[in-house]
């Protein structure tokens, strides 16, 4: 029995440990040349080869981490040389003027230039460029622009412009920069459920529009990711009290309009085949809606191998859905080792799983369990993204913690209703306003939290950033778990990690 129990176990921490060598290893070798990857993969290969025929635990993870960095490498050398390879790359390097053929993938946005001038950034993938005649491109770039007609174009869209192409700065993921100073010339429509979904975003906005102030830049922000109406105070507060994941869509939206819809479907009598489907039709509509943003494919790729264990009758364990989607991510788009909005998902997840279930039961033997999981799943998720937050912003946010807590109730009937409100709005829009001024009181409570703490003494502590402040705060962390683990072995009770993996 106790070896049943342990395979599973094992099983869980090769496909954590693969993850873990993906992931460092793709961090750094989108930043190292591609020969260099190679060689980094074929390193990796013998240690994994050496370690695989023994079966000693630590001897199975290193070589787990092994052939994770294969992959890692592997997949980094690929998409940097298809990234530096091509025409577009070739123009850029001479800072050359081209007419090219652009595919819009994310919303325009405007944003403050350094002039004082509008100026309009998008991501894009240029498709044809127009040398000694149209060449066909496959190529990245990042899109600025001070001329008008690009606000409103939605993912999906193929425009003509020219414009003058430059290089990128070393290890960004566009190919390069492309300075486009006239408006875009529209081919075509963006496919149909873009449309869709930015008539649902556009539609949304409107029927938020007589709302309060916050009410009416969050709701948006809780649904679809579009903060464009909030208060830059709002904002401010929101970056002091650790609730900036909450006005920008995050794991924790997906994960709600899934459970949401998984209850429904088992109010309706479906079968579980039908409700798998109907959840996976939602959260391919909530991920077009919201924009695939790296902590919502981060939620949406786990959430996709969970419904997919389940069509299959299997249950998929969360360590192993948050390793497969870290893995399969990262393979796809080895750029996404290095984002901060990916790194603090994924370190808030794998807090959520492993350390907040075994908190959870021990602070549930001294308060109600309503409350020992309201306090353990802020506190275990904040503790895990405290090193990230002082490496890439040099803060600390000490009243996360309460914050989270005292917003957690208003955040599911906020996003519900901003969902239906917006699918209502997309088809009906005198009726939507209604269910508009319904989620003012859930989306007021987490403004009137946020401006309450942040007004707080120390909310605005700032922290040495960089790599050595993120590694004390890491080493912080560490001794915390360890201490924390002393205690329970001492008591005979369970891992502070809950038998990690669960």
């Amino acid at each position: 029995m106790g070896d049943i129990r342990r395979e599973p176990a094992l099983s869980d921490r090769r496909l954590v440990a693969i993850a873990i060598g993906v992931w460092a290893s793709t961090a750094g070798c989108t930043l190292l040349a591609v020969r260099t990857s190679l060689v980094l993969a074929g390193l990796g290969s013998v240690v994994a080869v050496l370690g695989r025929p023994r079966s000693v635990g630590s001897v199975v993870v290193m070589s787990a981490v092994a052939l994770g960095v294969v992959l890692g490498s592997l997949a980094a050398a690929w998409h940097v040389r298809a990234l530096h390879g091509g025409v577009v790359p070739r123009l850029a390097a001479r800072h050359s003027e081209a007419d090219v053929v652009l595919r819009l993938v994310r919303d325009p946005v405007a944003v403050e230039s350094s002039a004082g001038s509008g100026l309009t950034v998008t991501d894009a993938t240029v498709t044809s460029v127009l040398t000694t005649g149209w060449r066909r491109a496959d190529s990245p770039v990042l899109v600025l622009s001070y001329g008008r007609g690009w606000l409103g174009l939605l993912p999906g869209q193929h425009v003509e412009v020219t414009g003058w192409l430059a290089p990128p700065r070393r290890g960004d993921d566009v190919a390069a920069v492309l300075d486009a100073r006239a408006p875009p010339s529209l081919i075509g429509r963006p496919p149909w459920w873009q449309r869709l979904a930015g008539r649902a975003r556009a539609a949304l906005r409107a029927a938020c529009q007589g709302l309060p102030a916050d009410a009416r830049g969050l709701l948006p922000g809780l649904v679809d990711g579009d903060v464009s109406a909030v208060p830059a105070s709002m904002q401010a507060d929101m970056r002091l009290t650790g609730l900036t994941h909450l006005e920008a869509v995050s794991g924790e939206n997906v994960s709600v309009v899934l459970a949401v819809t998984v209850a429904v479907a088992q109010l309706l009598g479906l079968r579980r085949r039908s409700r798998v489907g109907v959840a996976a039709v939602a959260l391919f509509a909530f991920v077009v809606l919201a924009r695939p943003s790296p902590s919502v494919l981060r939620a949406a790729v786990m959430g996709g191998i969970v419904l997919a264990g389940l069509a299959l009758g299997r249950r998929v364990r969360p360590v192993r859905a948050l390793a497969l989607a870290v893995t399969l991510l990262l393979g796809l788009n080895p750029f996404l080792g290095r984002s901060v909005g990916f790194a603090l998902s994924v370190c808030a997840t794998a807090a959520l799983v492993t350390v907040a279930p075994n908190w959870t039961e021990r602070l549930a033997r001294h308060v109600p369990r309503l409350v020992a999981v309201a306090i353990a799943v802020p506190a275990a998720a904040q503790l895990a993204c405290t090193p990230v937050l002082v490496l890439a912003f040099g803060t600390l946010t000490p009243y996360a913690i309460p914050a989270n807590l005292l917003a957690a109730p208003a955040v599911a009937p906020a996003t519900v209703i901003g969902v239906l409100c917006a699918v209502v709005a997309t088809v009906c829009r005198p009726v939507a306003v209604p269910l508009a001024w319904l989620a003012v009181a859930p989306t007021e409570a987490i403004a009137g939290v946020s401006r309450a703490l942040a007004g707080l003494p120390g909310a605005g502590l700032r922290w040495p950033g960089g790599p050595a402040a993120a590694l004390l705060a890491t080493a912080a962390v560490g001794v915390v778990l360890v201490v924390r683990r002393r205690r329970s072995i001492e008591s005979g009770r369970r891992d502070i990690l809950g038998g990690w993996p669960p």
